[in-house]
């Protein structure tokens, strides 16, 4: 990992709040999350930058090193940016679109309809860590952002964020096509009925799905063995040898020797969101690029050969529902 412009602002936020609680409120983060960013800054930088105590969080003589450094820093890099638009003379609207997406359908699929929108064009940034996109949106880094999370409990987001949810889905088991649960592709099988399996899951990426997959598989009865913290493509390789099981979005594409298999019960739900900054200048096209987003994944679904079987026996309750924005 390489020090960036936020992880700065997180160090700065920790030490005006006094304490990790203060200042994960602050940032729209889980406590867990930022003592976890916190230990991955400090690694980059060579040793502790606070010390924690009943009364709350303290710096180190490293850590006020740094703070009295990044402090003017940031300021000069918002002001290098102000100045940098102005100097360009540029319309809003005349500059790139800077856009941010997780895996998913959205992240290529929206870029056309962007590009379409904006006459400066798009510029696209992939994350794998939902958390970061957030992160980079409330810093004012990245216009837009598409991600995809878990839907309970669910991460946080900067208080400085907006989202909207574009659609809901179901999490579908993928298995290699010589696993027990292969054959039962059309009537789907309980979570519980894999408990004796090996999971190949990503690791933590702030879209809630450890948290969501902990507490899915407690309410089923078991606790899950994830031999696996992988990326989605080594998760793929794994899952058709058959060396374990995962997850997958319901718009998973068709893979040579894996099969996707419905949870009964939707034990576990994701979610498609965007977010951008409150305030920020795109704000009043987001209805407009919402509908887009939602016609892209439309085309998604249909590409999704066994997520139309299973919305085709669900019926009308079955079919993923556009819904309002989610306060923050």
């Amino acid at each position: 990992m390489e020090l960036e412009v936020r992880h700065l602002r997180v160090i700065c936020t920790i030490a005006e709040a006094g304490s990790l609680t203060k200042a994960a409120a602050q940032l729209g983060l889980s406590q867990p999350a930022l003592s976890n960013q916190l230990r991955r800054i400090e690694q980059v930088l060579g040793g502790p930058l606070f010390v924690r105590t009943r009364q709350g969080a303290t710096a180190t003589n490293l850590g006020e090193f740094v703070v009295a450094r990044a402090r003017p820093a940031l300021g000069v890099i918002d002001q290098l940016r102000e100045d940098t638009i102005d100097h360009c003379g540029l319309a809003e609207d005349q500059r790139p679109l800077r856009y941010v997406a997780t895996q998913g359908p959205l992240m290529v699929g929206l870029l056309g309809d962007l590009e379409r929108l904006r006459p400066g064009g798009v510029t696209l940034r992939t994350e794998a860590d939902v958390v970061t996109a957030a992160e980079l949106i409330a810093d004012g880094q990245r216009d837009l952002a598409a991600v995809v999370t878990y839907v309970q409990p669910g991460p946080a987001v900067p208080g400085k964020v907006e989202n909207l949810t574009i659609a809901e889905e179901p999490a579908f088991a993928i298995v290699s096509a010589q696993h027990p649960a292969a054959s039962r592709a059309e009537e789907g099988v309980a979570l519980s009925e894999l408990s004796d399996s090996s999971w190949a899951l990503p690791p933590p990426q702030g879209s809630g799905l450890m948290a969501a997959f902990a507490e899915a598989c407690s309410l089923a009865g078991f606790t899950a063995r994830v031999r696996h913290e992988v990326e989605a493509n080594a998760a793929r390789e794994l899952v058709a040898a058959g060396e374990a099981i995962g997850l997958g979005q319901a718009t998973f594409r068709a893979t040579d020797n894996i099969i996707a298999v419905p949870l009964r019960d939707e034990p576990l739900r994701i979610r498609h969101l965007l977010l951008w900054r409150a305030g920020n200048t795109i704000a009043p096209e987001v209805p407009v690029i919402a509908r887009h987003a939602r016609e892209v994944y439309r085309r998604a679904v249909d590409r999704s050969p066994h997520y139309l079987a299973w919305l085709a026996r669900r019926g009308p309750k079955g079919h993923h529902h556009d819904v309002e924005p989610v306060g923050n």
